[in-house]
């Protein structure tokens, strides 16, 4: 006899949970016109589209000599003090390692760096939705949330999936404790990647390095740029996030340099 005509309460119950949990930890925050609601929502706009715009000024194309790795980067935030930390991108075709992902670089680099215990209750915006890999160092590392610029159709909903309860499941299991809430972003361009890459059937990870997806991250760029604040108490978060991106390009060509 089948598993769920057995128990059907019990398999009941749990899809209920499993849908109340994917809701609670993939909240999509956005809307049709793509404005901010809040001043939260405002701020993390400004954090993506930094992130994307950092991305575009330093796009990886098809010349080997350049190529660092994927376009996909990562941005540390602590929320608490509206402080951009660190940025760091993927660096698997450098390093010659595919575990050299752009969130794990920036976890192990940050604390490497400042001899960091962990990073609770900072923040991660990820221009692609975190693999497995990347959302197990988040928990490990007590990252409060993540919140994400592109859907990854084939590896994403890691945190999702660790923040499932499966136990009433045959040899199931309880939920991950403490997991790393993961959320869509609410730009605009977000919901543009992952409607083209979709369009196009070109696997993620290849989709990144074409001219569709270069357009929109200029695109992107160029809202950053003319950004203009609705919430005036956000000017100086966004005032130090250009400060931040004329920084990390100075360190990218700059390192570039070095390398010829």
């Amino acid at each position: 006899m089948h598993l769920f005509a057995q128990k059907p309460l019990k398999y009941l119950i749990l899809c209920i949970l499993l849908i109340f949990a994917s809701s609670t930890y993939c909240s999509d925050t956005s809307n049709d016109t793509g404005t901010n609601n809040t001043q939260n929502d405002e701020i993390n706009d400004i954090h993506m589209l930094l992130t994307y715009s950092i991305l575009y000024k330093t796009w990886q194309g098809s010349d080997p000599s350049r190529v660092i790795g994927k376009n996909i980067g990562a941005l540390l935030v602590n929320p608490k003090k509206d402080t951009i930390l660190e940025f760091n991108r993927n660096a698997h075709a450098s390093t010659h390692n595919v575990t050299q992902h752009a969130e794990s670089r920036l976890i192990q680099g940050y604390l490497a760096k400042y001899e960091c215990e962990d990073l609770t209750d900072y923040i991660i915006y990820a221009s692609l939705e975190p693999c497995a890999m990347c959302s197990g160092m988040m928990i490990v590392s007590k990252i409060k949330e993540t919140i994400y610029g592109e859907t990854d159709p084939y590896g994403g909903k890691s945190l999702e999936r660790l923040s499932l309860d499966s136990s009433e499941l045959p040899d199931g299991y309880k939920p991950y404790p403490d997991v790393t809430i993961s959320k869509a972003s609410n730009c605009i361009i977000r919901k543009e990647l992952d409607k083209a890459q979709k369009e196009s059937g070109i696997f993620i990870y290849e989709f990144l390095g074409t001219d569709i997806a270069k357009e929109i991250y200029k695109k992107a760029y160029n809202m950053f740029i003319n950004y203009e604040v609705q919430y005036k108490t956000n000017q100086t978060i966004y005032d130090n996030a250009k400060k931040f991106l004329e920084q990390e390009l100075e360190n990218y060509y700059r390192a570039y340099e070095e390398l010829q």
